[in-house]
């Protein structure tokens, strides 16, 4: 099919509604570059950043492309229709033009992920054959290599350690790629699951091109596969973000069997220790690993011990004493069970205040179950501002959380060329947005502009960053290591 590239310079253009507008008129692709070689420090997972100075490309069908459509095009994205530039493209197999750099990858010992275009001779060898695609994981990432890594390690290990006969979960499996090498080493049956559903066809996919669809099965809900899980898996990997890591806590240690073990990666050094405490009630875990700032952990779910057998019998209660004792334990479970959850009660129109008055008045304020990681900033660039010396950041703030959320307070950094903080200034939401902002609805997003003093040519750049406060401590921040309390 032919194509048409449309390349425009976003100056002074919203980039969130130019592409909007790109995909509404037909595109079939789109892309940003940088027009001038401007350096932008590595974005935060779910962050997206542009350069000062950005260049959008969009491909189209060159059928639809005439003058008509440039002009319609140049107005919904509300620039003049001569700053579009108009390019054919050369006809190749893209589908299979990007595949020469994708090369035989070895992790650990013995294990090879190879595509198919390639042929691997190497003797002892287990190769897991697979094509980049739509789904992630095909062993380039850090993370995937050090879950390949790991299950090459155990594969190798003492007996009592292998893969052999073992039931292995993939929770967030992308491609497959690490129950289908689990499979390959040996483990008996693998279950995958993912959100998406085309992560779970080219995890089918890739199982009958490596002959273990038979030993393969894929869930499209999480109830679905703990259902299956019967007495537990003997390993469950987990290769996704620190965020959903520690909200899945639960449901990861659950599909666990007593012995059984758990890998986790998809977090960056910094998180490690907040992913290591959300798993701590259920088991303790260890790095296993770490890879350019990737880090992955791994621990073993205790197994389970009948406590009565270690303990003296206990002697036999009188009968009259029976109903307060049970009384009496069964208040002390309501009130340990209302203090775990007090955070949601004092969420409740009805009880709410009295319960936040009552741990406020015991010296124990119930912090907010806000999530600062929710804020999705979007960095627009600064300008030198009307008033001498000073300088204005515009950024573009959204609220990805399931609910309402406060307006955060806006951490301003000013960095020098290797990336060190020269000045930072903290701004309450009243300091940089145009009115005082209301709680953000799901979805909300909040135009931001930030003001500072210039300190001349040392700073090269800038990073913000969505804090929220914390009684009696320092914010917490979504992206800076010491904010947390």
């Amino acid at each position: 099919m032919r194509q048409i590239a449309i390349t425009l310079a976003l100056d002074g253009l919203d980039a969130e509604a130019a592409e909007e507008a790109c995909f509404a008129a037909g595109a079939l692709a789109l892309s940003y570059t940088d027009r001038r070689d401007d350096a932008i420090l590595e974005p935060a997972p779910g962050e997206f950043r542009l350069w000062p100075a950005t260049r959008l490309q969009a491909l189209f069908p060159a059928e639809i492309v005439d003058a008509a459509f440039l002009v319609a095009l140049a107005a919904a994205i509300g620039c003049e229709a001569s700053r579009l530039e108009v390019t054919a493209v050369e006809e190749r197999p893209w589908e299979r033009e990007w595949l020469r750099d994708f090369v035989p990858l070895q992790f650990g010992r013995n294990l090879w992920i190879c595509p198919s275009h390639h042929t691997l001779d190497r003797p002892g060898a287990t190769v897991v054959h697979l094509d980049p695609g739509l789904a992630f994981g095909t062993g380039t990432h850090p993370t995937t290599r050090l879950c390949l890594e790991y299950l090459d390690a155990r594969a190798n290990a003492a007996p009592t350690a292998k893969l052999q006969d073992a039931l292995v979960v993939d929770f967030g499996c992308g491609s497959g790629v690490l129950a289908i090498a689990a499979l390959a080493l040996g483990a008996h049956a693998a279950h995958a699951y993912d959100i998406d559903p085309q992560a779970l066809t080219a995890s089918r996919d890739n199982a009958q091109r490596n002959d273990v669809a038979s030993r393969l099965e894929t869930f499209e809900t999480a109830d679905a596969l703990a259902q299956a899980n019967g007495n537990g898996a003997d390993l469950v990997l987990a290769n996704i973000l620190s965020g959903p890591l520690c909200e899945l806590a639960p449901t990861l240690a659950k599909l666990l069997k007593p012995g059984g073990e758990l890998v986790l990666s998809g977090l960056l050094i910094e998180q490690e220790r907040e992913v290591i405490d959300a798993y701590r009630p259920w088991l303790s875990l260890q790095r296993h690993g770490e890879r350019e700032g990737w880090v992955c952990l791994s621990g073993r779910k205790p197994a389970e011990i009948d406590v009565s057998e270690l303990l003296p019998a206990p002697p036999r209660p009188r009968p009259r004493a029976f109903w307060p004792v049970v009384i009496v334990l069964g208040l002390a479970l309501l009130l340990q069970i209302a203090h775990r959850e007090r955070a949601s009660l004092a969420q409740l129109p009805g009880i709410g205040p009295q319960v936040a008055a009552l741990y406020a008045a015991l010296g124990r304020p119930i912090q907010p179950t806000w999530d600062v990681a929710a804020y999705g900033l979007r960095q627009l660039g600064a300008a030198t501002d009307e008033t001498p010396g000073f300088f204005t950041v515009r950024a573009s703030l959204r609220n990805r959380a399931p609910h309402a959320q406060p307006a955060p307070l806006l951490r301003l950094r000013l960095l020098d060329i290797d990336g060190r903080t020269v000045a930072q200034r903290d701004l309450l939401p009243r300091e940089y947005a145009a009115t005082e902002p209301a709680p953000l609805a799901p979805g909300a997003r909040l135009d931001a502009e930030l003001s500072a003093v210039d300190p001349g040519t040392r700073v090269v750049g800038f990073e913000i960053d969505a804090c929220l406060p914390r009684a009696d401590v320092a914010p917490v921040c979504a992206n800076t290591k010491d904010s947390a309390p």
